[in-house]
C-alpha cells in the first residue's frame, strides 16, 4: 500500500479526506489526454486506497501453541516460494500434530489441490463442512475441488451452496457460471453473471478482465437461450466500457475477440444490430492509439459483413463482392480475380441488383463506398456491352492462373461461347489442357495495368 500513498503524495495512514483532495489535485495536471499512463497510475492508486482489498479467505483464531505458530510460518514460507509438495507435506505433518486445530485442515486442502490430490482434497474438505456446515469457505474449497476433479454434479451443488451462503468474490462467480453453463443450468447462470457485472459502477484496473470475462459467458449463455437478454446485456456493456474507459483499451483484444463471434449469431434483428453498433462506437471512442483502434476497426468489418450477409434482401452476389473486398486484401492478385468474378455475376443480374444496391447506399454506406463506381455504371446502363466485354477479357487471363470462380461455373453457356468450347466438363479424370501461351516473369501482365507479370500480379 506504501507505493499507492508515494503515488498521490501522501504519507501513509492518510485520511479519505486527504485521498481524495490529493486525487482530483493531481488529476487536473495529469489529463488522461495529455498523460494517459500517469493518469492511469494515479486512477488506480486511489481506487485501491479507497476500496482496500477484501477478504480473500477464511479467519480462524490465534494459534496458542508457540509450535504451531512455527510450524505455520514454514507453512507461509513454503507457499510464498511456490513449493507445493513442502507446503502439502508441511500441512499434512501440522494436521497430525494438531489435530484440533482446523486451520491446519483448511491449509492441507488447499495444498492438496494445488499440488494435483483432488481427489484426497475432496475428502479434507468434506470433513471440514462436515465439522463446519455453516463455514462459506469451507463451500467454496470444496467445490473448487469437485470442479477440478471433473465432478460437475457435485460441483453444481456445492457452488449453489457456497453463493447462497455469501461467496461472491469475481473469480468465484466465473466459475460457478461456467458449471451452471455446463449443467445446462442458463438462467441461473445468466442471472448470477448479471448481479455480478451490475456490483459497481468503477472497478479496480485488476477487475476489468474479469468483468469482461463475465460478459463473455453472458453472451455465451444468452445465444443459447434466443438472445432473450442482449438488450439488456449490451446496455450494461455500453455503460461499462464508458465508466472503465481508462482500463478498457489495454483489454480491447479480449473484448473484441468476444465479440466478434457473437455479433454475428443467428436470430439477431435491427434492434441487436443498433444495440451492437452502439457497443463499437463506444468502443472506438475509449481507443487512442492507431494500433487499437484498427482492432476495433477489424471488428466493426466483421460486424459490418454478418449484418450484411443475414439481410434477405440483399443477394449473394453483393455479399460475396464485400467479403472478397474486405477479408481478401493479403493478396491482391486473388482479390482483382474474385472481384471480377463477381461483377460478371451481377452485369447477368442487373435488374435484381438495381434495388439491392440501393439498400446499400441507404443502409450500409461504409459498403457502398466499396462498390460505388461500379454500381453507378450498373445502375446507368450505359455501354454496358463494352464493360461486360472488359471484365471477361481481363477474366480469362486471370482464370488461367486461379480458380474457383463462380461466373463461368453458374453461365457455362458464356463460357463456351468465349472460348470455342468446353476446356472442362467437371471430369477429373483427363488432364487439364492449357489454351494460351504460358506468361513468362518479364511479359506484360494480362490484367492490363502495364506493368512486367513478376512486378504485379506475378508477385
Amino acid at each position: 500500500m506504501e507505493e499507492y500513498y508515494k503515488i498521490l503524495g501522501l504519507e501513509p495512514g492518510a485520511t479519505s479526506q486527504e485521498i481524495k483532495r490529493a486525487y482530483f489535485s493531481l488529476v487536473r495536471k495529469y489529463s488522461p489526454e495529455s498523460e494517459p499512463e500517469k493518469f492511469r497510475e494515479i486512477r488506480e492508486a486511489y481506487e485501491q486506497l479507497q476500496n482496500p482489498v477484501r477478504q480473500d479467505g477464511p479467519v480462524f483464531p490465534e494459534l496458542s501453541d508457540p509450535w504451531a505458530v512455527k510450524i505455520l510460518q514454514q507453512i507461509r514460507k513454503y507457499q510464498q516460494q511456490g513449493q507445493k509438495q513442502l507446503t502439502r507435506d508441511a500441512c499434512e505433518e501440522a494436521w497430525r500434530i494438531f489435530p484440533e486445530e482446523r486451520q491446519f485442515l483448511y491449509l492441507l486442502a488447499v495444498a492438496q489441490r494445488q499440488a494435483g490430490n483432488t481427489g484426497k482434497a475432496i475428502k479434507s474438505c468434506e470433513r471440514l463442512v462436515k465439522e463446519e456446515p455453516e463455514n462459506r469457505w469451507f463451500r467454496r474449497e470444496l467445490a473448487v475441488s469437485y470442479i477440478e476433479r471433473g465432478f460437475t454434479k457435485k460441483a453444481y451443488y456445492a457452488c449453489k451452496d457456497a453463493y447462497e451462503m455469501g461467496c461472491r468474490d469475481n473469480d468465484f462467480v466465473l466459475m460457478y457460471s461456467v458449471i451452471c453453463h455446463e449443467s445446462g443450468d442458463l438462467q441461473t447462470g445468466i442471472s448470477i453473471l448479471l448481479e455480478l457485472v451490475e456490483r459497481k459502477k468503477r472497478w479496480h484496473r485488476e477487475e476489468v478482465p474479469e468483468i469482461i470475462e463475465a460478459y463473455c459467458g453472458l453472451l455465451a449463455m444468452d445465444a443459447l437461450t434466443g438472445i432473450r437478454h442482449f438488450s439488456d446485456i449490451m446496455s450494461r456493456l455500453k455503460e461499462f466500457i464508458g465508466s472503465c474507459s481508462v482500463y478498457i483499451e489495454e483489454n480491447v483484444e479480449m473484448l473484441c475477440s468476444c465479440l466478434m463471434y457473437f455479433m454475428t449469431q443467428d436470430g439477431f434483428g435491427s434492434e441487436e444490430y443498433r444495440l451492437s453498433g452502439d457497443v463499437l462506437s463506444a468502443l472506438e471512442n475509449v481507443c487512442r492509439s492507431e494500433e487499437k483502434r484498427g482492432v476495433v476497426n477489424e471488428l466493426k468489418l466483421h460486424f459490418l459483413y454478418g449484418r450484411l450477409k443475414r439481410d434477405p434482401r440483399i443477394g449473394e452476389e453483393i455479399s460475396r463482392y464485400m467479403e472478397t473486398a474486405f477479408f481478401m486484401d493479403e493478396d491482391p492478385s486473388l482479390q482483382k480475380y474474385a472481384v471480377t468474378d463477381t461483377k460478371l455475376c451481377m452485369l447477368e443480374k442487373r435488374q435484381e441488383m438495381i434495388g439491392q444496391l440501393e439498400i446499400l447506399r441507404q443502409e450500409y454506406p461504409e459498403c457502398y463506398e466499396k462498390i460505388r463506381e461500379f454500381a453507378r455504371q450498373l445502375c446507368e446502363g450505359k455501354d454496358l456491352p463494352r464493360l461486360k466485354a472488359s471484365l471477361l477479357k481481363q477474366y480469362i487471363s486471370m482464370s488461367n492462373y486461379h480458380g474457383g470462380g463462380y461466373y463461368f461455373e453458374e453461365y457455362p453457356q458464356e463460357k463456351a461461347h468465349v472460348r470455342g468450347r468446353v476446356v472442362h466438363d467437371g471430369s477429373w479424370d483427363e488432364p487439364y489442357v492449357r489454351e494460351t501461351k504460358k506468361i513468362g516473369r518479364n511479359d506484360p501482365c494480362p490484367c492490363g495495368s502495364g506493368k512486367k507479370y513478376k512486378q504485379c500480379c506475378g508477385r
